[in-house]
């Protein structure tokens, strides 16, 4: 009898531990805004908490990804927070969650990221920026998300699924 339950916890574990880490990576995602706190490093060192508890689970804790399971966020979060429509899907990524085909870095993806629904919108810039100053390394051309930034977003796209967000994504593959 023992045999048969030590068994099936070998087979139901891997299983549990997948669902969990994608579970954990769905409730971490982050976005970030312009200016989350008045003082230079605050906002990086909250957005780099939520980063740790939330998105590294899947994304790593350089946020390099797997590759085929987990997309880097590099060079994309990067790219898309210097343009209005890239920040908006990043935001709305971060808020309700993505899924489907998407290609980057030359790789393709065919997976769920869930929503972060228990972010705040300060956190969500927070992260975001955190995320769009490679980590917070702040190199020049670095665009900060603001939680109003967040709210505003949130408000242009009233349609909070995770297939109008796909819609929203910038053509192009960084």
């Amino acid at each position: 009898m023992w045999q048969g339950r030590a068994a099936a916890a070998f087979v139901i574990a891997p299983r549990a531990a997948a669902l969990c880490a994608a579970t954990l990576c769905g409730a971490t995602l982050c976005v970030a805004a312009p200016s989350v706190a008045a003082e230079p490093g605050v906002a990086d060192s909250a957005g780099a908490v939520v980063f740790a508890n939330r998105c590294a689970v899947c994304h790593g804790p350089q946020a390099a990804g797997i590759p085929g399971s987990f997309p880097s966020l590099h060079e994309q979060v990067v790219a898309f927070a210097k343009i209005p429509e890239g920040r908006d899907y990043l935001v709305m990524v971060v808020t309700t969650g993505l899924m489907g085909h998407l290609k980057v870095g030359g790789i393709s993806y065919d997976g769920v990221m869930p929503a972060q629904s228990g972010l705040t919108e300060a956190e969500v810039a927070g992260v975001l920026s955190y995320l769009a100053s490679d980590l917070g390394k702040n190199e020049p051309g670095t665009v900060a998300l603001s939680a109003a930034d967040v709210t505003d977003a949130r408000a242009r796209h009233a349609d909070r699924s995770a297939q109008a967000t796909r819609a929203l994504r910038p053509a192009t593959d960084p």
